[in-house]
């Protein structure tokens, strides 16, 4: 294509990341983020109140700069473009605590940059097929025409307006490319740059830029616009956000707050909220999870597909159609199953090609005990207590356990049809090398026995019947030694259980900042989430409103990264 190694340098050379967020050689914004506009819509000023909930000062943390994820990317080119075909699908995943936006961690190599320039080169083509429906106007040719795209589009793409020298260099650009080709292959030069743009590729966040090293200050409207659009939707802002952004209508706690509510609503939170909830409980593993078809002939090609929609029709029926409480979501006696479905889990009754909700009573316990996640945290033949009880420690309940000795033997015991998973995996507690640690994991999986390893429910195991009794170890933390028997009860010790709630607002918290938390820069931000959230209820759906009224989202620090 025209023009691409050209636009790659210009794209990655001469834009670095520095002590501001981002580096400021070549064209770009102002320190207000917006170009040419007397009103600078920015969330600054006297908004008639205190500027943080934790004092006059506001402690936002850090604030690295946000690269868009290719989960971002492939929303954002649909909403910008239309463009429904994955493009980003061949750009890596990265990340980091659990997450595939944290942004302290990953680099653009030399390969990542040629797969953003594949990817620009590619939509550009697709968006130019109808280049009258792509300008809003019948030709390139009319400089009217022209120059109204680059400052519509470019205000989009970027998430800001352009300043006028932009507008000129990207006009100029188009010229250039006319000279030697048409008009569709002009076009799609200048898409590419727009797309290749660290503006496009980055949230770039300068408001504030001449302030004293470690201030703190609040961002401009567009970068507020653009903090809420990926925190709730994992997309671009609409024309409501961009239009708040312009009148200066993003700089109140109370402005922002309106505004989640409002995207609340739309369809695009729900994706979002489903984006979190694969990677935290790692059900997204279902794409690639092989299992032992020789020992479990009835799992067929579809199933891990069919159970990933059971899990996200329950979490979605709990967030928006139910109460959104953590409880529920803990707690869930029912299910939701088409007909291939119900036959694979032996669940009786029609249901046809849809899914529909089904009651599971002393059966089911929510995201616990979901079938997909049960698959998941097991081996290809067999359960795996181990697996399971550390799925449950290390998510739900965000305590990692020690790793084991270098001398212990990692190899677990062979599969028996002599004997039960749990008499197998008694052993680890008989051996003191490895009781210490599997103290903390083994009996809860013991309590999930009950599930095989296909997520089925079963009450035997090689004809005897299973005992699911386990127990939650304290291990110094705040949860007290408690008993169960079954998956049930174990999903209520959870459900009233502190670390686990603290454990949730944790896991949003690194995922709607995209890094990870530091018990000293945000412990007011901390603070701010922990006591929204109890005060809720720790209702989920609240839960994303808190997020936005944090020191963290609202404002960010001058000097660092």
């Amino acid at each position: 294509m025209l023009g691409a190694s050209v636009l790659l340098g210009a794209c990655y050379e001469g834009h670095s990341v520095g002590a501001d967020g981002f580096g400021t050689d070549g064209p770009g914004p102002t320190a207000s983020g917006e170009g040419g506009s007397d009103d600078d819509g920015s969330g600054g000023g006297d908004s008639g109140g205190p500027l943080s909930a934790c004092g006059d000062t506001p402690s936002p943390g850090s604030a690295p700069i946000r690269r868009l994820t290719p989960f971002e990317l492939d929303n954002t080119l649909l909403d910008l473009l239309g463009d429904d075909t994955n493009p980003a699908a061949n750009l890596p995943e990265e990340g980091g605590s659990g997450f595939d936006n944290n942004a302290e961690v990953g680099a653009v190599s030399r390969l990542v940059a040629q797969k953003y320039m594949q990817m620009a080169e590619d939509v550009a083509l697709r968006a130019t097929a109808d280049l009258p429906g792509l300008l809003g106007c019948a030709s390139p040719s009319d400089d009217a025409c022209l120059r109204s795209f680059v400052e519509s589009f470019g205000r989009r793409a970027w998430r800001r307006p352009l300043e006028a020298g932009e507008v000129e260099d990207m006009l100029a650009l188009y010229d250039d490319a006319r000279s030697e080709s048409d008009a569709s292959t002009a076009v799609g030069v200048l898409l590419q740059a727009f797309l290749q743009s660290p503006f496009f590729l980055y949230r770039v966040e300068l408001a504030g830029v001449d302030a004293d090293d470690g201030a703190a200050v609040p961002l401009d409207g567009y970068e507020m616009a653009t903090r809420l659009s990926y925190l709730m939707w994992g997309s671009m802002p609409d024309e409501a956000l961009f239009a708040a952004a312009e009148a200066g209508e993003l700089s109140t706690a109370e402005q922002i707050e309106a505004q989640a509510r409002r995207m609340l609503e739309d369809p695009r939170a729900h994706r979002m909220a489903l984006h979190f909830y694969e990677q935290w409980l790692l059900y997204r593993n279902l794409d690639v999870l092989a299992k032992d078809t020789d020992t479990f002939p009835a799992y067929t090609a579809d199933i891990p597909g069919l159970q990933r929609r059971e899990v996200e029709a329950l979490i979605t029926d709990v967030l928006w159609e139910g109460d959104g409480s953590l409880e529920t979501l803990l707690t869930a006696d029912y299910t939701f199953v088409n007909d291939a479905l119900a036959e694979f889990y032996g669940i009786e009754g029609s249901f046809g090609p849809g899914f529909e909700r089904v009651a599971l009573p002393g059966q089911a316990s929510g995201i616990v005990t979901a079938g997909g996640v049960m698959s998941v945290f097991a081996k290809p033949n067999e359960t795996s207590p181990v697996a399971r009880g550390l799925y449950v420690r290390e998510h739900l309940l965000c305590q990692i356990p020690p790793p084991p000795p270098d001398d212990v033997d990692l190899v677990p015991p062979e599969p028996s049809d002599a004997t039960t998973t749990r008499e197998r995996y008694a052993q680890h507690s008989d051996d003191p090398a490895c009781a210490g640690c599997h103290s903390l994991m083994d009996p809860i999986g013991f309590g999930l026995e009950n599930y095989d390893a296909l997520g089925r429910w079963r009450s035997q195991e090689n004809g005897t019947t299973i005992d699911a009794s386990g127990f939650l170890a304290q291990a110094g933390l705040a949860l007290e030694d408690e008993a169960f028997d079954g998956p049930v009860e174990l999903g209520q010790r959870l459900r009233v259980s502190p670390d686990v709630r603290s454990c949730v607002a944790q896991q949003w918290f690194r995922f709607a900042y995209g890094r990870t938390e530091s018990e000293e820069l945000d412990a007011c931000t901390l603070e701010q989430v922990h006591a929204r959230f109890e005060a809720s209820g720790y209702n989920l759906r609240e839960l994303l409103v808190d997020l936005t009224q944090t020191d963290a989202f609202r404002f960010r620090p001058t000097g660092a990264p």
